[in-house]
């Protein structure tokens, strides 16, 4: 069987037990877990996340994120579906091992496209759907965006990390090393928008109110300079997993200092 390329390779990062995964939103001085835990916090609070609040999380990774939902910010009810099958076996362990084995039965391993397996016909319907550092991977991120604000409940919100094309982006003489990154990151060229046309997909599947908050220097050149540190020190790490790391942080920092690629922090409601 192939390797899955969204595996549970970025446990090595982490510190003790905990098994985060997303790009981090960096601070001097920031293990690997802490900036990926404040990234959460970030989406978590820009959801305004709280005791009624009914989460569908979609690509939730090794599960830290489910569990920040859960005992931080005491959401009402979780859901969640990923796209790798190492990973969703990891949070539905790591759910029961801590408490919280009733909501296991609601976390699927499934691509988000496939809108027939999210959410779960008998969960709670969903006031707040969440998506950390995941979106720009989905093959059909647009379809994901009406499937959305169909399934949001009234007064509901989407809330979303994602890279958008920097205002000052035109195709040129980079657009074939950036196509070349995307495809080696796993990142569908057609998912990387101007901020309008972004705005304007998020429109057109029937969200409004659409704010966003820039990220960029804080994620992208957080994560290459941390990287550029850490894998001086860092024990023994499988050549595949290293490889990936690199190029990752060299992506991030070409992708920002060219001026190609921004991160926001994204949140929408659909319309009435």
């Amino acid at each position: 069987m192939a390797a899955e390329f969204f595996d549970t390779a970025e446990i090595a990062l982490n510190d003790g037990d905990q098994c985060w995964g997303n790009l981090g939103l960096w601070r001097e001085g920031d293990s690997y877990s802490g900036a990926c835990h404040r990234l959460a916090l970030e989406l978590g609070d820009t959801a305004g996340l709280d005791n009624s609040s009914q989460v569908l999380d979609v690509g939730f990774g090794c599960g830290d994120q489910l569990l920040l939902w859960l005992e931080h910010f005491g959401v009402a009810s979780l859901q969640g579906v990923n796209l790798s099958a190492s990973q969703t076996a990891r949070a539905i362990a790591r759910l029961r091992q801590r408490g919280h084995g009733q909501h296991c039965r609601h976390l699927k391993q499934a691509d988000v496209s496939e809108e027939n397996r999210w959410p779960a016909p008998e969960a709670a319907v969903p006031n707040r759907i969440l998506c950390l550092d995941s979106a720009y991977h989905f093959r059909a991120r647009q379809h994901f965006f009406a499937h959305a604000a169909t399934t949001l409940s009234q007064g509901g919100k989407l809330c979303l990390s994602d890279f958008v094309l920097a205002p000052t982006y035109r195709r040129g003489v980079r657009e074939p090393a950036l196509r070349a990154m995307l495809q080696a990151s796993r990142i569908p060229r057609h998912n990387l928008l101007s901020l309008e046309n972004y705005a304007a997909q998020l429109d057109s599947a029937g969200f409004t109110r659409i704010e966003t908050r820039d990220l960029s220097r804080e994620v992208m050149l957080g994560f290459a300079g941390w990287w550029s540190q850490y894998q001086q020190q860092a024990g023994p790490l499988p050549v595949r997993s290293r490889l990936k790391y690199a190029v990752t942080a060299r992506f991030l920092h070409w992708a920002y200092r060219h001026e190609l690629l921004r991160y926001l922090m994204i949140s929408a409601e659909p319309g009435a």
